[in-house]
């Protein structure tokens, strides 16, 4: 039969037959990814990956360099003793492995500590920053080389007096981490550049910082640009200077490259500028906080100093580092726990999506987890569709398409469901229902039976088109059967 001469109910089967088809597949797809990533932190911890915390700037990672961790670090701060409301609190310090807008999830105020981040932010879980910074929290992010400008970047797009510059595409913060190498000849540890030292803090800094005289960085960068809205709280010295020839980083003026050439000092090393009412910190050196740093000078005073400062700012004791965007490798289990919990964590804490989040995880369950559901045996005689139930309403259509072989074959079909069910039988069984028939029918009557089950099986099983008066014919012996049998 060509494609010309389907009826339209067969054009409109086979067309809900692919679409049903479409939609099976995406439903396995959703599904697999969902369990593949639900199950895949399960299975790395079991096989033992990512066992020990190597990842640099983490605050569980106990090594020092080339390790680079952090665990020091919280075992400084985890020490700190602050005044909250009159009431002496040890500072709490904890990591957060989903998206930024975990900050707005809690019922308390918190600092927020970004170090070294190595993968990119988006614009959604950045915009939980402003209303974060608007209930007077403290956020610090310390980087060099990271993705630290893509902060700055968004928050410019999203807050109001942010300094911004419209000059390159995609870089439109004012104030930006350089990611040139910073080098200073005159204020440095132990005569080395490439360890440049805060001996001396400008402005609000003496007060922030009063106990801290020696800050020892390691291959640092700058800040820079110009605000009224940022504050330098420590700079390099006159003889500092920033290069991207890492093979020859001495100072060399007539040097060219995609910056313009090596850039003479003093440049921010630390500042701080306000958002809403709260503060926001940059340092151009994440390493300062590393195990093997943090010993060095006076570098674990200054981790107490600043945090002490922002969590009275914030008026709490809760400082939450970022993990998500460090750079997890792919054996570790935590990477995948993260990715699911960052878009749960994004959709529940935010403001206008949070009421939501019931309905569209039932909507998600619904639509997408493949439900068992029982298949129906038969058509549901309350069905009814314009006064006709399904079964009599499809048996038309088959005789009106002239298919008298699908009406026999739905028409015998039923006959036999009644007849099981009405008789107890577990199975469709003719001898059986013949000698049932002869306790009230002559031995010809049943001659006449035998034979109409046999010509409606041999017309049923045989895949053969039938006239309309051979329908006819087995439609009365369908009634006979009926009348005689049940």
């Amino acid at each position: 039969m060509s494609p010309k001469s389907l009826s339209s109910s067969d054009l409109a089967a086979q067309q809900d037959a692919r679409r049903k088809k479409r939609s099976k597949l995406v439903n396995i797809i959703v599904f697999g990814f969902v369990f593949t990533i639900a199950w895949l932190p399960l299975v790395l911890s079991v096989a033992g990956a990512g066992a020990a915390d190597s990842l640099a700037f983490s605050l569980y990672n106990p090594y020092d360099y080339p390790g680079n961790g952090c665990s020091r670090l919280r075992e400084v701060l985890e020490s700190t003793t602050i005044q909250i409301n009159g009431e002496n609190r040890r500072l709490e310090v904890m990591p957060v492995i989903s998206s930024l807008s975990v900050v707005n999830g809690i019922n308390r105020n918190s600092v927020l500590c970004v170090l070294g981040p190595s993968s990119p932010f988006s614009i959604i879980e950045t915009s939980a920053l402003v209303d974060f910074f608007d209930r007077g929290c403290c956020m610090v992010i310390a980087d060099d080389f990271g993705s630290g400008n893509q902060i700055l970047d968004y928050l410019t797009l999203m807050v109001r007096d942010f300094p911004s510059q419209f000059i390159l595409v995609g870089k439109v913060s004012a104030i930006r981490f350089d990611n040139r190498l910073l080098l200073d000849s005159s204020s440095n540890d132990g005569g080395k550049p490439l360890l440049p030292a805060i001996t001396s803090f400008t402005g609000p800094g003496s007060t922030i910082f009063p106990n801290t005289r020696r800050v020892i960085m390691n291959y640092a960068t700058g800040i820079t640009g110009v605000s009224q809205n940022f504050t330098p709280l420590a700079m390099s010295s006159t003889n500092s200077w920033l290069t991207s020839d890492w093979k020859n980083p001495a100072y060399d003026p007539n040097r060219q490259d995609a910056y313009g050439g090596d850039k003479k000092g003093p440049f921010t090393l630390v500042g701080m500028m306000g958002i809403g009412r709260g503060l926001l910190v940059l340092i151009s050196d994440p390493s300062l906080f590393i195990n093997d740093m943090i010993i060095r000078g006076d570098n674990a005073i200054f981790a107490q100093e600043l945090f002490t400062f922002l969590a009275q700012h914030s008026n709490t004791s809760t400082i939450i580092f970022d993990h998500h965007h460090l750079n997890w490798p792919p054996s570790a289990p935590v990477l995948y726990v993260g990715l699911m919990l960052g878009q749960v964590t994004y959709v529940s804490a935010n403001w206008l999506l949070a009421p939501l989040a019931p309905l569209l995880v039932l909507w998600m369950v619904r639509r997408y987890l493949p439900f068992a559901r029982p298949g129906k045996t038969a058509p549901r005689e309350v069905y009814r569709l314009r006064g006709q139930t399904l079964f009599t309403k499809t048996l038309y259509d088959y005789i009106h398409n002239q298919r008298y072989d699908e009406a026999i074959r739905i028409v015998y079909g039923r006959l036999k469901r009644d007849l099981v069910r009405k008789h107890s039988l577990r199975t469709f069984d003719v001898p059986q229902l013949i000698a049932t028939a002869s306790r009230t029918r002559q031995p010809s009557d049943l001659t006449i039976l035998n034979a109409d089950f046999q010509a409606l099986e041999d017309a049923t099983r045989q895949p053969r088109r039938i006239d309309r008066d051979k329908f006819l014919d087995l439609f009365f012996k369908v009634n006979r059967i009926r009348d005689n049998i049940g």
